[in-house]
């Protein structure tokens, strides 16, 4: 393992039962989270309540053996967290390694699950989440049939499933939910595919235009040329500009969630870079790269991968400003061997395609046509100290 557990840990684990839960927990109705919308499959979302996110989750594994073990995090203010499994499924040595890194957070409180994620998780360092953040029952219920383990925290409406490979960011609840495997097949690939035009199309339309102008054909070279006439600052300042407004419409979306405030943002930057047209400061085929790589992040269901996908344009941005073609693929072979090396709590984020392991390749590149929810050896320790 990568990350090192100390061995006087303060936060020791209790095992709990569900009944004792159920005797504790008030019912109440709560309105469901709207940060992750899905066509198909159950409504229901976890809310603030322990109790009843246990309750929620324990309904779900009659006659299974759920394992329930509960930690008191915090030297002020101390917060109950519950690491959930099953028993005959999960990998004894990722709970275990859990377990280790639970116990030894040192903090006065925890104000919601993000605080656990960032204690435990493998390479605090890494762009990429190495732990999934999931709102669902039902999806919680799916990654403990794969052998995952459900962390949940008190007060917070969120769960925390671990491990997490890249193709489980990826995935979404309609890729298992879909009638059809080939529709769910192409969705998921054309997500794929949409990850990678997030991350590099700004970058390799800098090193095209800027640097490697011979590799455009002729007729688009001549269309890229005469748009771009009588605009005064060269192509990678104006991209920086353009990806600059567009995460600058995010944010005034993400402060004012309502349909007010995104018609006002969307409004706003409509404005602004219909205005920067007219007026000859932008080019229009630099707004068209921008809004396809805004459409493709979007399509990435996991907001902490999304926000992973936004860092890493301005890289290869930058990249490919300094060395052009070189840079973008300097920067492109950097982040698939950071990708390659990184692990989740053992297990390569890149599995199951590397290293390949045929078993998986059936519910995380395509989707089988199963009648039961595929296994596979995923989640089985590559290294375990």
């Amino acid at each position: 393992m990568e990350k090192k557990t100390e061995n006087n840990s303060i936060n020791t684990a209790k095992e709990i039962s569900l009944e004792d839960v159920r005797l504790e927990v008030q019912v109440m109705e709560e309105a469901p989270s709207d940060d992750q919308q899905y066509t198909r499959g159950p409504k229901e979302r976890f809310s603030g309540n322990l109790n009843l996110n246990l309750t929620r989750l324990g309904e779900r594994f009659k006659g299974a053996e759920l394992k329930l073990e509960q930690f008191e995090v915090g030297s002020i203010a101390p917060k109950k967290v519950v690491l959930a499994y099953l028993k005959e499924r999960a990998n004894p040595e990722i709970v275990r390694e859990i377990r280790q890194r639970i116990s030894a957070i040192r903090a006065v409180t925890l104000l919601d699950i993000s605080f656990v994620e960032r204690n435990i998780e493998d390479s605090p360092l890494s762009p990429f989440p190495q732990a999934e953040v999931c709102q669902r029952p039902d999806g919680a219920e799916a990654a403990l049939f794969q052998g995952r383990t459900v962390i949940l925290c008190e007060g917070s409406p969120q769960a925390l499933l671990a491990p997490a490979t890249f193709f489980d960011l990826l995935d979404t609840p309609e890729d298992v939910y879909s009638r059809w495997f080939l529709a769910a097949s192409f969705f998921r690939i054309a997500r794929f595919i949409m990850f990678i035009f997030a991350v590099s199309l700004p970058g390799f339309y800098i090193a095209l235009t800027s640097f490697n102008t011979g590799f455009i054909p002729t007729h688009l070279a001549f269309l890229i040329a005469g748009s771009r006439e009588g605009t005064p600052f060269p192509v990678y300042f104006e991209a920086f500009l353009i990806m600059g407004v567009v995460e600058a419409v995010r944010m005034m979306m993400v402060r004012l969630p309502t349909q007010l405030g995104a018609t006002i943002a969307l409004f706003s930057g409509l404005a602004l870079i219909g205005t920067g047209i007219v007026a000859k400061i932008i080019s229009i085929p630099m707004v068209i790269i921008a809004t396809l790589t805004m459409i493709s992040s979007f399509a990435i269901a996991n907001n902490d991968l999304r926000e992973a996908v936004r860092l890493l344009q301005f890289f290869t941005m930058l990249m490919t400003s300094i060395f052009g073609l070189f840079g973008f693929a300097i920067a492109f072979i950097y982040i698939a061997i950071h990708m390659s090396v990184l692990k989740s709590f053992g297990i390569a984020y890149m599995s199951p395609l590397a290293p390949l392991e045929g078993s998986g390749l059936g519910h995380t590149i395509v989707r089988e046509n199963t009648e039961m929810m595929a296994q596979d050896e995923t989640y089985k320790p590559i290294t375990v100290e």
